[in-house]
Parts: structure tokens; C-alpha cells; sequence
């Protein structure tokens, strides 16, 4: 049996897999190894090995979040390896994991769209070019934190109508102190940021919610795929194929906004699980 998980900073999914076919699966709390200390990855590690019919597999596989520079990923292989046994172990980034279950065997481009948001050219095998990855507090265009902080800024300034406003207090029990405690004085204010997605999908057909929306997406792709598609300062078109939890539920106006960048050609997937749970 081999072991897959797929992890962002706000959820992991511990996926097991028979000959490359979906088993079965467990959800747990999220690693983003740039920042999830070592005694939190364990407690999650604990928890899905609690779950699972054994510790021993012929392949494990962890694409995370912060995965992507190897001090990070040395660590992460190391907890493992302290939890399971297998006979082979890599660990990638989420965005390399991605590559592996969308790119089409052809150039392409890959970007996931989650909690935070990345983006690369692939050549089928390998990342040829990525988007500087910047993450929640200077980058991360077009993602879950980014879309909450676009929203949550307006809401401060007093810049959404008095409608989104009161449905703002109501469902989340919002105020200018409540809001300024969770970003300066609790942990993982990205997290508090990215939890307003469900409201910004109910609300999309709102004219404040629709702009902040646009303007995000168009963001994304002047930041984050129109630089992969200028190599020698010759603008082309790839296949785009978008990976996560916002690309999944904000499909219209994410194809707008693509419309607008000559992006014809793009599909999306909501997660690794999702891709892996068809090959039943």
C-alpha cells in the first residue's frame, strides 16, 4: 500500500492507496512546514496514525504546503520517518503535487488556489519556472488569506454596503477591536483571513463582493501566471490547470478574469483527494 498526503495550511488529507487506486481517507489539521512547528506536526502526524490500518508502506509521499525548500522538507522527512516506515518517502511541495496529478504529460501551467496560492510552468516532468513565492503577508494573489484580507481592509474602512456589513456582524460576531485582536495578538491570522471564503462564495452575486472578487482574480493572474507565460518577452498561451479549495468554488470568476488574460484553456480540480477518489 502506499501513503499520500496532501497538505495545505489549513487542512491535510492522509490518503491511502492501493496500486495507485483510492482506498480510503482521513482529514486532519493542516502543516504548512514554513511555519508549523515541530511539536504540532507530530500531534497531526499521531492523529492520522491512529487512524490507519498500519505504519508500513511500499511508497509515502507528503506534498505539503512550505515543502518546497529543502531545510523545510528534510524536516518534515525526518517526522515522518520517526512515525512511519516505507520504502521510499518524498516530500514536495503542494504545488509539485499538483503538477503530478494535472499536468497532462505537455507543457503547462499549474497553480493552486487555496488557503494560499502558487503557480509554475511544467513541462510534464519537472517545474521549469515558478512565481516567486512571497506568501500570505506579500503575495499569495487570488487565494483564500487574500480574498479575506481584501474584504475584511474594506470592512474597516467602512468601504461595503450596509447589507454585507450586518450579515459581516451577525455571522461572525464582528467588530474593529474583535477583527485588529486576531490579526495583531492571535496565532495564524492567515487563517482568520482565509475562513471568510464560504461567505464570499453565498455573497458573489453582491455588487462589493462581485468587484472584490474581480479585482483579486485579475490580480492573480497579472502577478502570478502572465510572468510564467513571458519567457524571452513573448507572451504565449498554455493550458491552465488550478488546484484548490477557491479555484473549485470560484470557477466563474476565476474564467472571467482569465478571459480578460487571453486564458482560454483551464480546468479545475478541488483537491489531490478529489483527482485520486475517480480512480476507484
Amino acid at each position: 500500500m502506499e501513503l499520500f498526503f496532501d497538505s495545505g495550511a489549513t487542512k491535510c488529507d492522509c490518503i491511502l492507496l492501493e496500486q495507485g487506486r483510492y482506498v480510503r481517507h482521513h482529514t486532519g489539521k493542516g502543516i504548512n512546514a514554513s511555519y508549523t512547528d515541530d511539536a504540532t506536526i507530530e500531534s497531526i502526524l499521531q492523529h492520522f496514525k491512529k487512524e490507519l490500518p498500519s505504519t508500513t508502506f511500499t511508497e509515502l509521499v507528503f506534498s505539503g504546503a512550505g515543502c518546497g525548500n529543502e531545510k523545510n522538507a528534510s524536516r518534515v522527512r525526518s517526522l515522518l520517518q520517526q512515525h512511519f516506515t516505507a520504502d521510499s518517502i518524498t516530500v514536495e511541495s503542494d504545488l509539485a503535487g499538483a503538477c503530478r496529478l494535472m499536468g497532462s504529460g505537455e507543457i503547462c501551467l499549474v497553480a493552486i488556489l487555496g488557503t494560499g496560492a502558487a503557480a509554475c510552468l511544467y513541462d510534464g516532468e519537472k517545474i521549469i519556472r515558478q512565481t516567486p513565492s512571497l506568501g500570505w503577508m506579500l503575495g499569495d494573489e487570488g487565494s483564500g488569506t487574500h480574498l479575506g484580507k481584501m474584504l475584511i481592509t474594506k470592512y474597516l474602512e467602512e468601504d461595503l454596503s450596509p447589507n454585507i456589513r450586518q450579515m459581516l456582524e451577525e455571522e461572525f460576531s464582528l467588530d474593529r477591536p474583535t477583527i485588529l485582536q486576531k490579526i495583531y495578538r492571535e496565532p495564524a491570522p492567515n487563517l482568520f483571513f482565509a475562513s471568510f471564503g464560504p461567505f464570499l462564495e453565498k455573497n458573489a452575486g453582491d455588487d462589493d463582493i462581485n468587484r472584490l472578487l474581480t479585482n483579486a482574480f485579475r490580480l492573480f493572474f497579472y502577478k502570478q501566471i502572465l510572468p510564467l507565460r513571458l519567457p524571452d518577452g513573448l507572451e504565449k498561451e498554455y493550458p491552465l490547470h488550478i488546484m484548490g479549495s477557491i479555484g473549485s468554488h470560484f470557477q466563474t470568476q476565476i474564467t472571467n478574469a482569465a478571459a480578460l488574460n487571453a486564458q482560454s484553456q483551464i480546468t479545475f480540480a478541488e483537491s489531490p483527494l478529489s483527482i485520486l477518489k475517480s480512480r476507484i
